[in-house]
């Protein structure tokens, strides 16, 4: 099963002109020998998870930065060979037919794929969509959410993939310690956390949350980006957690007009459906708070009213994408074969890769540019402990992130007590992965606002862990 990170994202921010300095080259990078023997390359990139097809849809990306990107040697490491094979084959012939100078290379072992690297992009979903399906099923028979990224289910795919992005840290930590980890694997916040607290190498979390979001309603109220720019979004709070309180549109702030164009909206009551609730609640939500919140946020204001639209849904997304994947498969294997592969859109859309390419020429090019990234707080929000990772705009160049000051983001109380809740969930969840034991593991469970009892904390605990058993460490199943 290809084990892959199932993102949605709106292709929202273009390609900027490449021609700026390469201070970051000159301060970080040194020019050494590749494995075939030649030198002068950029950076060395290694993207764990390259037998996903996330990757083949990331070196369309990098063909579109080829400037931007020449010279720089990328790996592909994963442990299903057949996936991997596949996804060489694919990129090595989209790179060829572009006339790209970069070096692709695969492999199996980990080390090698991160002996030297500059950048290191984790990119996977411990378990597969096979994990992902009892996440959204088995909640739902204890009363409780079924989702994959939001409560029991989020908290047992952070419990499953902080240890394994945590081992990835320490061999970074041995063979490429000047390394930027830009971490997509969710939930980030939280992943993010477990490394920043178990680690000294430079990480990074991306997501799409605040995108989806934006984006969507800023189209839908006629105020979207023109060509050639982008928003800048006031986000504030965490991965899937966060509220924007400003949109700046050419230095105009035009959340005022998303925010009367949902109003009016919601003005002729439509009806929730299982096919539009999600949006509905969007929408309904940014005109009660005059702010936009992240995509998943809905979950903890209408917990009842999404639990009853996910049990009349005759199957779950993971299910949704599971009778999919087989064609997929069969149209990559038939693409595979010839010499310009068309690639068919994946499931949800997924054009996160035009995002982390963002990110990482920012870095490159030393550019200074503002970008929503998952960080140490560091007192950039004042109502959450400086030691969680949080969501915010950050200054990104050669020297990497800095989280650009908040205060209280422009939030009421009530919004901010929610987010301060879950950041010490998320904080506590963190801890659990890394070092818990099943008693401490089900007290942060406890403390999800999705769950909020002990009792049931316990009940659903024992259920999935067992259920993901393989997955966890020991000392999480005592």
């Amino acid at each position: 099963m290809i084990r892959c990170v199932w993102s949605s994202i709106l292709r929202c921010y273009p390609a900027r002109d490449e021609s700026i300095g390469n201070h970051f080259m000159q301060t970080h990078m040194t020019t050494s020998t590749s494995p075939t023997g030649k030198t002068g390359r950029r950076a060395k990139i290694a993207i764990i998870g390259g037998g996903s097809l996330f990757c083949a849809e990331l070196v369309r990306c990098f063909i579109l930065h080829i400037n931007m990107l020449k010279g720089c040697h990328i790996t592909l490491m994963d442990i299903d060979t057949a996936n991997l094979d596949l996804i060489y084959t694919i990129s090595t012939r989209l790179l060829q037919q572009a006339g790209a100078d970069l070096t692709l290379e695969r492999t199996t072992v980990l080390e090698d794929a991160l002996e030297d690297a500059d950048f290191v992009l984790t990119t996977f979903r411990t378990g597969g969509l096979q994990a992902r399906l009892l996440d959204e099923k088995l909640p739902l028979q204890y009363g409780l959410l079924g989702h994959d990224t939001v409560g029991p289910g989020g908290f047992f795919y952070a419990l499953r993939t902080a240890p394994v992005v945590a081992g990835i840290a320490a061999t970074i930590e041995k063979v490429a310690p000047k390394a930027f980890l830009l971490n997509y694997t969710t939930p980030s916040t939280i992943i993010t956390e477990a490394i920043a607290h178990s680690s000294g190498i430079r990480v990074i979390g991306l997501s799409n949350s605040p995108a989806r979001s934006i984006h969507l309603l800023a189209r839908m109220a006629g105020v979207e980006a023109a060509p050639g720019k982008r928003l800048y979004p006031r986000t504030v709070g965490l991965n899937h957690g966060n509220w924007t309180t400003s949109v700046w549109r050419e230095g105009v702030d035009v959340l005022p007009q998303i925010v009367a164009w949902c109003e009016n909206y919601i003005a002729d009551q439509p009806a929730m459906a299982p096919d539009n609730y999600a949006l509905m609640m969007l929408i309904t939500l940014t005109a009660h708070y005059k702010a936009i919140p992240s995509y998943h946020m809905h979950h903890y204001y209408f917990p009842e009213q999404v639990r009853n639209f996910l049990l009349r849904k005759a199957t779950s997304p993971a299910e949704d994408i599971l009778a999919k994947l087989p064609s997929i498969l069969a149209q990559y294997r038939e693409e595979s074969r010839k010499k310009l592969p068309q690639l068919m859109n994946l499931p949800e859309d997924s054009l996160s890769g035009d995002y982390t390419l963002d990110v990482l020429r920012s870095i490159l090019n030393d550019t200074g540019e503002e970008w929503v990234l998952n960080v140490q707080n560091n007192g950039s929000i004042n109502f959450i402990d400086d030691d969680r990772v949080v969501e915010v705009p950050c200054r990104v160049d050669a020297r990497g992130v800095t989280p650009l000051a908040q205060g209280d983001g422009g939030l009421e109380l009530d919004q901010t007590g929610l987010i301060a809740l879950l950041a010490e969930y998320e904080g506590a969840t963190a801890r659990a992965a890394l070092w818990g034991t099943r008693r401490e593991a089900i007290k942060a469970l406890a403390s999800n606002p999705l769950v909020m009892s002990y009792s049931k904390a316990e009940q659903i605990y024992d259920v999935m862990a067992v259920a993901h058993a393989r997955y966890l460490p020991e000392r999480l199943l005592k």
